[in-house]
C-alpha cells in the first residue's frame, strides 16, 4: 500500500505554461537538440531545479571525416558505374580496334578506382591513429 501512495505522491499533475515568441521557441529547441533530453519537459524540469543538463558534444574531426568520406564514396559510385559500362561494352565486342579502346578506357578507370580505394584507405588509417591516441 505504501508503494502506490508514493507512486501518487511522485505523479506530475501540475501544468505550467509559458507564452514565448517564435525567435524565443527556436532558441530554446535548438538548445534542446544539442542535450540528450527527448523531451522538452524533462530538460525544462533539470533547467529549472538545477539538476545538470547533458550536452552532446560535436568532433569537428569526425564531422569533417565523414564529410570526406561521403565525398569519396560518391566519387566511387561513380567511377565504379562507368567500370561496369566499360566491362559490359568490352565483353559485348569482339576484339577490334574498338576493342583496344575500351580496353584502353577500362584501364584508365581501374588505375582511377585503385587511386581511390588507396586514398579512403590512407584516411581510414590517419583516423585510426588519430583515435587510438584520444
Amino acid at each position: 500500500m505504501k508503494n502506490s501512495v508514493r507512486e501518487n505522491h511522485d505523479k506530475r499533475t501540475c501544468w505550467c505554461n509559458i507564452r514565448l515568441t517564435e525567435k524565443e521557441h527556436e532558441i530554446l529547441f535548438g538548445k534542446l537538440k544539442d542535450t540528450t533530453y527527448r523531451k522538452l519537459s524533462d530538460y525544462l524540469r533539470s533547467i529549472i531545479f538545477n539538476k545538470p543538463v547533458n550536452v552532446k558534444v560535436r568532433n569537428q574531426s569526425l564531422d569533417e571525416f565523414m564529410n570526406e568520406l561521403i565525398t569519396l564514396r560518391q566519387e566511387l559510385n561513380y567511377l565504379g558505374n562507368n567500370f561496369n559500362q566499360v566491362v559490359k561494352k568490352l565483353n559485348s565486342v569482339p576484339p577490334s580496334k574498338e576493342y583496344l579502346t575500351w580496353l584502353g578506357i577500362s584501364e584508365n578507370l581501374q588505375a582511377q578506382l585503385l587511386s581511390k580505394i588507396e586514398k579512403i584507405q590512407i584516411r581510414i588509417d590517419q583516423f585510426s591513429e588519430k583515435w587510438l591516441q584520444g
